[in-house]
Order: C-alpha cells, then structure tokens, then sequence
C-alpha cells in the first residue's frame, strides 16, 4: 500500500506541475505579471481569478513536496515510537497552518481576491490540518488508533481533491478556447 501512495504522491506533483506551467504558457500576456505584477495588473475580475488559481497552483506545488519529505525524514529520526507520532503529525499540523497563512498573504500582496478554486484548496487543506491534528491527539497522545485505518485513503483522497480542484480552471480555459477556435 505504501508503494500506491508514493506513486500516487508522484503523480499529483506531476500532474500540479502540468497545471503551473499551463497557466504560464496558456497566457503568455500574463507571464511575468503572474510572479512580479502589481495590483495595475488586475483590471477585471478574470485577472483575478487567473492570478488566484495560479498562486494556489504555486503554494501546492512548493508546500506538497515539502510536507511529504518532512514526513518521511521525521519518520526516519531515531524516536520512541509515541514521540514519532506526536512530532509527525505536529509537524503535519503546523504544515497545514503554513499553507493556508501562506496562501492568504500570496493573495494580501497581490492584492488579488480568492477564487472559488483558492478557497477549495484551503478548505481542503483545513481538512486535512484537521485530519492530521485528530492523529496528533488519539495516535500521539491518546494512543487510540480509531482513524488509523482510514488515515491514509482520506490523505489520498483530499489530494486528489486539490489536484481536481486546482486543474478545473485550466481545463475549462482551455476547452473555452478550443470553442472559440473551432467557432472561428
């Protein structure tokens, strides 16, 4: 099963990179204003949706890979078991903590608004902050393996969650654009 979630794993970090580079090349005009632009960039509110989409595209891309090592290199510290558990899942926690304030201050200095994909990132990132920090209790303290079973597939499930969440955008750019073309 494990082999399953680093394939898995893999894959969504593929398939977010796809979408990061999809919004780069699909608006070529927006390029650099997507990482330097100012709030003069965004004049109606598709500016501020693409902008949106791409930063919450940007924080997966960076917070995904980061959180999964620090996973796995806390899970190879020499520990007592229980210590391992607590420190994993705090380490979870305060991951998903950062993703989100990272997330809303990408979008304080832009300067641009939250779109519905952002927001769905971020709920699904509460989840999963609050799936990790039920762990931290029952497993780090508690020692009650009740949600042990079903851990693994809910975190599988909640990227997947984002990765559809954040490809939906693109997707749609891109099949509006294929109408356009073919109206033509």
């Amino acid at each position: 099963m494990n082999e399953f979630y680093l394939v898995t794993s893999w894959i969504i970090v593929a398939l977010e990179l796809f979408i990061v580079f999809f919004l780069l090349y699909s608006f070529k005009k927006h390029r650099f204003g997507l990482f330097f632009g100012g709030k003069s960039t965004l004049k109606k509110q598709e500016d501020h949706e693409l902008h949106s989409c791409f930063l919450s595209a940007l924080a997966v891309l960076v917070f995904y890979p980061v959180s999964a090592n620090l996973g796995a290199y806390i899970l190879n510290l020499p520990l007592e078991l229980v210590q391992m558990r607590q420190v994993y899942y705090f380490a979870l926690v305060c991951t998903g903590v950062s993703f989100i304030t990272v997330l809303y201050l990408l979008h304080v200095i832009r300067g641009c608004s939250f779109s519905a994909t952002s927001r769905l990132v971020a709920y699904i990132s509460f989840m999963l902050m609050c799936l990790n920090f039920s762990q931290l209790v029952l497993r780090g303290y508690l020692d009650i393996h009740i949600l042990y079973e079903v851990y693994g597939p809910f975190v599988v499930s909640f990227n997947i969650c984002t990765f559809i969440a954040l490809s939906k955008y693109p997707f749609y750019k891109l099949m509006e654009s294929r109408l356009t073309k073919g109206a033509i």
